[in-house]
Formats: C-alpha cells, structure tokens, sequence
C-alpha cells in the first residue's frame, strides 16, 4: 500500500514561498510525519526534492515494507515508488531522500535494512531521479528516535523536534494535521455500530430504488443542505431515514455538482465533517459517494493522507466509480490543493 504527501511546496495564504528545506537527517526525519499526515510505521518513505541545488522538500510518498517472508518483493516495490515519484513530480530535475522506517533490532535497522535502501537508490537513479545525501534507517519519526545512515559515514542521532522547523510552521498555517498513524486515520472513518450499518444496508436493499424515484430534485436539494445546516450547528442527526435521503440525493448529478462546490466553499470544512459522519453512516456501495466527496475535501485543504485513505474506502466500496477513479489517478499524478481547487472551479467533473 502507497500513499503520498503534499505535492506542492508550503505557501503563505498570500502565496509567498515558506522554507521547506530541512537540515541533515534528523530534520528530514522529523519532516516525514508533516509531509505525509501521520506517523509511518514499517515503511520505505521517498521524499523528492527540486528548485536550486535540489534543497527545497516536495511530493513525498510511502510504502510498506515487505514483509520478512517475501525479500524478492523488495525490487518490485522500490521500482514502482521510483516510476510513482516521477509520475507526481512532474518536469524538471528532480532529487531524492531515502527512508527507512522500522523498528529497532538489538538497537540498530534489521540486518535487511541497507540493502533495501540501496535497492530504493538504484532505482530512483534508474528512474532519472538523483539521491540527495540523506539514505537513512529510523526506528520512528517521533523526536528523539535514533536514526543511522546507511551510507559508508556511519553517522548517526536522534530525530529533531518537528515543532522547530519550519516546515511545519508552514504546514500549520496550511491547515495540516499530523495523526499519530495512518491505522488512526483509518478507524476515524469505521463505522461507530456494525449492527446498525448491517440494518441499514437491509434497508437500502428495500427501500433505496424505491425512494430514488420518489424523491424530486426539490427535496434532493433540500436535504443536503438541512444536513449542512444541522452539522453547522451541531445537531446533526444520522438517522435511518435522513442516511436514506443524502445516500438518493449525492447520486443525483446536480445535487453531487453542489456538494463537490462545498468541498471548497465558505462551509468547507462543515461540508468535510458531513462527509466523513455519511461515509461513517452510509451501507456500501452508497457510501463510496460521500467517501469521493471527503477525498475532494481533505485534498482541497493539502491533507494528502487523508484523501489517500477516503479514495481506496470509495473504490472498495463501489470498484469502478468514476470520482473515485479520477481522484485516484489525480493523487498518483500529484495532484494538490492549487490543482484540485481549479479542477472544482473548471466544472468539468
């Protein structure tokens, strides 16, 4: 499993470029985290670098590790984040750092670790991308971790306090968020009461046709913003037959136009609490709309990790669905906040 950080580099509201360089290992380090939204756990982490002298930190993306009973998976997996990162990238030269993050082994990476990070390197030189420096293991991106390079030096440390740098200055003005992992991130999004969505989805095996033909546009529309209004202030209410409602209305064309204008309106971040509360509520395959909804959202605003996450619920829950698929292709493409906002402004989706 992949994911990918921001694609951009950080800016002030008024659009003057904030520092995004870090210094040595251990800021790079402290970095990751801010750069994807949550704590990595047992991940080969690629953060790109380009402008002058390749110093300044853009797409950053994430990938499992294999697992100890599958080393020949080790190629593959750094071949595709090398195609993936020039893909996100975009023209232009391009640089990359190379992070290792697993737990420690008698205090050290696992015996594997270097080879895996070379392995990262020759395939990121092979994909046109230069390795910049910094080739390092991690225990975990929380300050004070141990980090040692994995180049001949042998220098080692412990991880910076991402609070003092810059970056994150940057990205907290931008309205990031940093979870404490991406499992965090993913359990913010099950549904509260399995039983409850096990009725529910009974009930819209019955009854959804049947109230998609009842409902006019009128009341489509009506719906939707009742259920902005109550989550404005407070006193939404997710019962069987509003669920049924949003679930008819957000497949309704027009209706879906208007909540996807929501993902960047004065009520964006209302809209977003709505759509993370139906993708919460709402049986599959209907949920996948409010989950394609919440990606748009949380990627207008520069929250990659969570857009990741919102995309792979949709497509599990409607394989196929044509926002879904698109949001799909914008991420691994690189798509930020700048991108996705003229996308919403341009109509054409």
């Amino acid at each position: 499993m992949t994911s990918a950080g921001p694609s951009r580099s950080a800016r002030h509201p008024a659009g003057r470029r904030t520092p995004t360089s870090v210094r040595g290992p251990g800021e790079l380090v402290a970095a990751v985290p801010v750069l994807l939204g949550f704590h990595p756990e047992r991940s080969l982490v690629v953060v790109s670098t380009h402008g002058p002298g390749l110093r300044t930190v853009g797409v950053t993306l994430r990938a499992d590790l294999p697992g100890p009973d599958n080393p020949d998976d080790v190629d593959e997996l750094c071949d595709m984040v090398a195609r993936c990162l020039v893909d996100a990238a975009g023209p232009g030269p391009l640089g990359a750092a190379v992070v290792v993050v697993d737990g420690p082994v008698d205090g050290g990476p696992a015996p594997g670790v270097p080879d895996l990070v070379d392995a990262a390197a020759a395939a990121l030189l092979a994909a046109g991308v230069s390795v910049v420096g910094t080739r390092v293991w991690t225990a975990a991106t929380t300050a004070g971790a141990a980090w040692a390079c994995t180049d001949p030096c042998g220098c080692s440390g412990t991880v910076a306090d991402a609070h003092a740098l810059p970056l994150t200055a940057a990205a907290v003005v931008a309205g990031a968020v940093v979870r404490a992992s991406r499992t965090e991130i993913v359990a913010s999004l099950q549904a509260p009461d399995v039983e409850r969505l096990r009725r529910r989805a009974a009930l819209f095996d019955r009854e959804l046709d049947l109230h998609a033909a009842s409902l006019d546009m009128t009341s489509a529309q009506a719906a939707l913003e009742s259920a902005l209004g109550a989550t404005a202030a407070a006193t939404l209410v997710l019962d069987d037959a509003r669920v049924l409602d949003l679930a008819v209305a957000l497949q309704t064309p027009e209706v879906r136009d208007a909540a996807l204008r929501e993902c960047i309106g004065p009520r964006a971040a209302t809209a977003e609490q709505l759509w993370a509360a139906l993708v919460r509520e709402t049986p599959e395959p209907e949920s996948a709309e409010a989950a394609a909804l919440l990606a748009v959202a949380a990627l207008a605003r520069g929250d990659g990790a969570l857009a990741n996450i919102a995309v792979d619920r949709a497509r599990q829950a409607w394989p196929g669905h044509r926002l879904a698929e698109a949001l799909a292709e914008a991420l691994a493409n690189g798509f930020g906040p700048a991108q996705v906002r003229a996308w919403l402004a341009d109509g054409q989706w």
